[in-house]
């Protein structure tokens, strides 16, 4: 089995606090601890500015492609 996630430090910069707490990291974390493993990471990471709303922006994002395999759901 195969899931897509998408990886991302975006959060209210004004609260720096665990980046584990994201919860983007922390869904990620989850499924690393339930045997998900990494199979595919983009190599380039991105830089997402939002003019619009500033919390949002991004320093960090990557799509990961995680794979289990079928008997250890």
């Amino acid at each position: 089995m195969q899931k897509m996630v998408y990886l991302s430090n975006s959060r209210d910069y004004t609260e720096q606090g665990d980046v584990n707490e994201n919860k983007y990291f922390a869904r990620l974390n989850e499924m690393l601890e339930h045997g998900w493993k990494v199979s595919h990471i983009t190599p380039n990471t991105v830089a997402i500015d939002n003019a619009n709303d500033p919390s949002r922006k991004e320093s960090f994002s990557a799509l990961i492609l995680l794979e289990k395999d079928d008997n250890n759901k």
